[in-house]
């Protein structure tokens, strides 16, 4: 892979994670996402994955965290663009009061 076509495939991950950044998501939006398919895990992250991929390795996480429900795309492969709880902290701090999506955002 060339420079060229490397950088071109971090810049549509990145646009393609930044149409649903974390975001606070209702409770049947979170509901809908753990039946959809079998949920995965990775021990140590909160909440589930969504196991078909939306592209490449940009799949949908989703965490129930102190009451209230996340979600946003990640990169399997960037373990720095999943949802924490310290994520979740910094959000709620920023945003205490924001509109839980009932469905995804691009949709």
């Amino acid at each position: 892979m060339t420079e060229t076509e490397a950088a071109l495939l971090a810049r549509s991950r990145a646009a393609l994670l930044a149409r649903f950044p974390l975001s606070r998501v209702s409770e049947a939006f979170f509901d809908d996402m753990l039946g959809v398919l079998p949920p995965a895990h990775i021990q140590g992250v909160p909440g589930f994955f969504v196991t078909e991929a939306v592209s490449e390795d940009v799949h949908a996480h989703f965490v129930h965290a102190g009451g209230r429900f996340y979600g946003a795309y990640v990169a399997l492969g960037d373990p720095a663009t999943f949802i924490t709880y310290a994520r979740i902290a910094a959000f709620d701090a920023v945003n205490p009061a924001p509109p839980a999506l009932a469905w995804y955002p691009d949709d």
